[in-house]
Formats: structure tokens, C-alpha cells, sequence
């Protein structure tokens, strides 16, 4: 097991900032155990806080192309400003034929599944290219369907991450500090609550929310 040690937040970093290591960190160890390579095509299918920073850290691991599938309109507008190269509004159109559209028929080489809703997983799986990669991110809390005969004649390969290391949160940190993952439109003053807000806070992620993140200032 690896030793834990305290780390000082650098110079530059706001502590607002730097609250959102820990999904920063997330992303870090999931495109880091991914088959990302420089110039690859990559998709997202949700623009929560964790797949906005996935989306980011994947460009940052060299991806050519990044692509982002999220039905809440705030989302979809924060993930253009961060640079995706198209953004698709799965509500509106077939995520899988859409994906597929824009890697010329192709398919996305790595596909971050960071939205856990009972379809994504697989639209995940059936969008990715031959040979291509899934990772899973999002944590699913009820059942959901896949279709194998969809995904396994192409030898898709699905990979879970669910952990974070040392030197994860490390890279994080100075990703943040860089600026090569920005904390801007995940950050607004909405953001922030109370310590004595926490409650409502938590009652409010339940509902439809123009929300991107939350961050408990005391």
C-alpha cells in the first residue's frame, strides 16, 4: 500500500481550487490507466464535474480529438468552454451514431463513461471503435443492460476505475496550478454553501439543477 503524506497546496492555487483535487485526482487515474495514446480520439458521456475534468485531463495526456455527450444544457455550455471539439445533446440525437459520425465512421479509440445512467454504459460500449476502450468512471447505484453482441465481435475492452493514488492527487495539484485544468466553469458563486447549508445542498442534487459543483465554505 502506498504511504500517504501530507501535501501542501501550492503557490497559485486558491482553496476553492484546490477542494476539487479530489475529483481532479479521479480523472488523473483514469485516463492515466487508460490505453490513451497521443492523437487519440476520445469521447465523454456526461459533463458533470467528474467527466469536465476527465475531458480536460485527456487533452492534456495528448488526445487529438475529446467529444462530450451530456443533456443538460449548463453542462454542455461548460464543457464548449473548456474546449471540447463537439457537444452533443443526447436527448436530441443518438449518442452512439453521433460519436461514431464524428470519428469518420470510426468510432472514439477511449470513451470515459462519467454519467452512470441506466443507457450510457452502453452507448459506451457500442460507440467505441473496434478494438477501442471503455473506462468506466461513474459509480451506477441500480442495474443496467448491455447488449454484448453489440460491443464483443469488435473486442471492445472495458476497463473500471475506482481508485486514486499519491502521486495521482500529486499530478492533480499541479495540473490545477498550471492551469492546463482549469476550475473556472465549475466554479461560480452559486457553488459555494454553508457549513449549515450542507443538508439543503445535498437534498438539491437530487433535483434538476443548473449546478455544476458544490464546495462547503465554513
Amino acid at each position: 500500500m502506498e504511504e500517504w503524506a501530507p501535501m501542501a497546496i501550492p503557490d497559485g492555487v486558491s482553496d476553492e481550487a484546490a477542494a476539487l483535487c479530489e475529483p481532479c485526482a479521479i480523472a488523473v487515474h483514469a485516463v492515466g490507466i487508460s490505453d490513451l495514446k497521443v492523437g487519440d480520439s476520445v469521447a465523454v458521456l456526461g459533463a458533470g464535474p467528474i467527466g469536465l475534468l476527465c475531458m480536460q485531463v485527456a487533452r492534456t495526456a495528448g488526445a487529438g480529438k475529446v467529444f462530450v455527450s451530456e443533456p443538460a444544457p449548463a453542462r454542455r455550455e461548460a464543457a464548449r468552454s473548456l474546449g471540447a471539439d463537439a457537444v452533443i445533446d443526447p436527448t436530441n440525437e443518438d449518442a452512439v451514431s453521433a460519436m461514431v459520425s464524428l470519428t469518420d465512421g470510426l468510432g472514439p479509440d477511449v470513451v470515459f463513461e462519467c454519467a452512470a445512467a441506466k443507457s450510457t454504459l452502453d452507448q459506451a460500449l457500442s460507440m467505441a471503435r473496434r478494438s477501442g476502450q471503455v473506462v468506466l468512471v461513474a459509480i451506477a447505484w441500480e442495474p443496467t443492460s448491455v447488449l454484448p453482441v453489440e460491443w464483443l465481435g469488435r473486442e471492445v475492452v472495458l476497463k473500471t476505475s475506482a481508485s486514486k493514488t499519491p502521486d495521482d492527487w500529486g499530478l492533480a495539484l499541479e495540473l490545477i496550478r498550471s492551469g492546463k485544468v482549469r476550475m473556472e466553469p465549475l466554479l461560480s458563486e452559486a457553488s459555494f454553501v454553508p457549513l449549515d447549508g450542507v443538508q439543503g445542498a445535498f437534498e438539491a442534487l437530487f433535483k434538476p439543477t443548473t449546478q455544476l459543483q458544490m464546495v462547503v465554505r465554513p
